[in-house]
């Protein structure tokens, strides 16, 4: 006989009482959700926007602090002042004075701007001064209009000189200016240029997914985004979804649109397909309902209990699960994720404390190296200014190599590594009171050859330390070469030598990965070279100790000749990273 149960009850006045009320209510919730989501939205959007703003704020402070510091600095606007008629670098002092501005110049650009972001010097001859090798020839000829827009009557403010396109390359730069000294009816000393690729603005606008977003300046002109946004639209219609929000510090406007019909429609479409869903199955779930109310009941009301005590901070709280059917199924699941929340939380809590730690040790890294820096540059102006050039061109031996250090996840070519080896050999030269005689022999074809930075110090290292200490004529030879296909690099020495059981044992303890021998070999220097090569060319690159012709030992180098330069400098960053 059938018995009308509770939950019984409960489904039939769902039938008779619920099912046509919602109908009315779905259509009246419609309306007033459509409405929610429209103003939800827009408030999304103003924080979007909000969010966007504030990131091209920040690149605008760090902009106006660099160019700040640059108008403020003393001792950069009296070498400015002493270098404003120079056209040209024809004279020693005019040198001197060039590379104290581009010193101090490079040092204050070397902060972490924008990539986007380019800054230069230009004097009253026109002189441009740029903080690092760029090729300077797309600026000279964007230089004239420039100037043109500048306004030498207004000194130490910035200056909005707006977007100017690259005629070879079409690439669009918005640029800013600031004019230093001048004022007082005193002319100007040179202006500050500074440039933000108009690519960057397209790059933060691109992380709107939905809608159009644009951006303009003061003047209305656009600076980037979509070309059907207009500042001013006049009336806009009805189904546009439109926002502006004003950058305070630039008097830019960012401007978002977007159609109603596209938020909506699919919503509208959602919507009256589930009114016809919810009357097919209605009926459905109704009749299934009463079969599994009873038996989903109790264990809903276990699983909301133990996610509540959880939530409230009790971890150990777990569903007692029984039985092994869906629900039971179901329980494991939910132990399992809270078991994997609970790891994720201290995995998540133990990340935090060590990117903390390595963020403290990174700002530590960068602060000394351009301290000494710093430092041994002021020491080498005093030496150049008593004339003293022996000790002058040790620090910049020093400097070159601190730089390196600095650098050294970078990669480098054959020709900078030689390079390098000089500054190191004029540093061990007064270090050790040694006469050292270095040569390199590079074919041309090798001389932009990448490969990993500082890798051939460590071997230039030994040769002095372990076998010129003695030697009244110490030489050092670096020859590199192309032979079928391979890269060779022989170190050469005319030192003491080793012998030849001792070298067949380093030879092996340094190409045998997998022998006892490699895992008790001492040294660090040698293994740490043939490791890089490896990494950075394959496991055919290998590092073999030969007897040199008639004395001395030779390092002989040989790994594969790379097929694309593009790629092989990804491997050679990717390899001083990991290594």
């Amino acid at each position: 006989m059938f018995k009308l149960t509770y939950y019984r009850r409960i489904q039939l006045s769902f039938l008779l009482f619920i099912i046509l009320p919602i109908l009315a209510v779905s259509i009246f919730s419609y309306t007033l959700l459509k409405q929610n989501m429209i103003e939800k939205f827009r408030l999304s959007t103003s924080n979007m926007l909000n969010v966007i703003v504030g990131e091209m704020e920040r690149t605008i402070d760090d902009v106006t602090f660099a160019s700040h510091y640059l108008v403020n600095d003393a001792g950069l606007k009296a070498s400015l002042d002493n270098f404003a008629d120079t056209g040209r670098i024809s004279t020693y002092p005019d040198y001197t004075r060039f590379m104290q501005i581009k010193d101090s110049f490079s040092l204050i650009t070397s902060k972490p701007l924008n990539n986007s972001i380019r800054m230069y010097l230009v004097n009253r001859a026109g002189f441009i001064i740029s903080p690092d090798s760029e090729n300077l020839s797309a600026i000279n000829e964007q230089m004239g209009p420039l100037l043109e827009r500048v306004d030498p009557s207004s000194p130490a403010v910035l200056q909005w000189l707006g977007v100017l396109e690259d005629g070879k390359s079409g690439e669009a730069t918005y640029y800013m200016a600031r004019v230093i000294g001048g004022g007082g009816g005193r002319p100007y000393s040179s202006v500050l240029l500074i440039g933000i690729r108009t690519a960057y603005f397209e790059q933060v606008l691109s992380r709107v997914e939905f809608g159009t977003p644009a951006l303009f300046d003061s003047t209305g002109q656009r600076i980037a985004g979509g070309e059907a946004v207009l500042l001013h639209p006049g009336r806009a219609a009805d189904s546009v979804l439109r926002s502006e929000v004003a950058l305070e510090k630039t008097d830019w406007t960012l401007v978002y649109e977007t159609s109603e019909e596209a938020l909506t429609g699919q919503m509208s479409r959602a919507f009256y397909t589930g009114i016809a869903l919810v009357l097919v199955f209605t009926l459905i779930f109704s009749v299934i309902s009463l079969l599994f109310a009873q038996r989903l009941h109790s264990p809903i009301r276990k699983l909301q209990r133990v996610a509540r005590q959880f939530t409230m901070g009790n971890r150990d709280m777990r569903l007692e699960v029984t039985g092994k059917d869906d629900i039971a199924e179901l329980g494991h699941s939910f132990n399992q994720m809270l078991d994997e929340i609970e790891v994720l939380i201290a995995n998540i809590e133990q990340e935090q404390e060590q990117k903390r730690v390595l963020e403290l040790e990174a700002l530590f890294m960068q602060i000394r190296p351009h301290f000494l820096i710093n430092t041994l540059n002021s020491i080498k102006c005093s030496l150049i200014l008593n004339n003293d050039e022996l000790h002058s061109g040790v620090i910049d031996s020093l400097m070159g190599l601190l730089r390196a250090y600095l650098k050294v996840n970078e990669p480098a070519t054959l020709e900078e590594e030689c390079r390098l080896l000089r500054y190191y050999a004029d540093i061990m030269q007064v270090r050790s009171e040694m006469l050292l005689d270095m040569k390199f022999f590079i074919e041309p074809e090798l001389a932009r050859l990448i490969v990993p930075k500082l890798v051939l110090q460590p071997l230039v290292e030994n040769a002095i330390v372990h076998g010129l200490a003695d030697q009244e004529q110490p030489r050092i030879t670096v020859n590199a070469r192309r032979e079928q296909g391979m890269i060779v690099i022989d170190i050469a020495d005319n030192g003491d030598g080793i012998g030849e059981e001792q070298r067949l044992r380093l030879n092996r303890q340094l190409n045998e990965p997998d022998s006892g021998d490699y895992a008790a070999y001492p040294r660090v220097g040698l293994r740490n070279v043939i490791q890089r090569l490896r990494l950075t060319f394959g496991p055919a690159a290998s590092l073999e100790l030969r007897p040199g012709e008639g004395a001395g030992t030779i390092v002989h180098l040989r790994f594969p000749a790379p097929e694309r330069q593009d790629r092989l400098t990804e491997e050679v960053q990717a390899c001083t990273e990991s290594c």
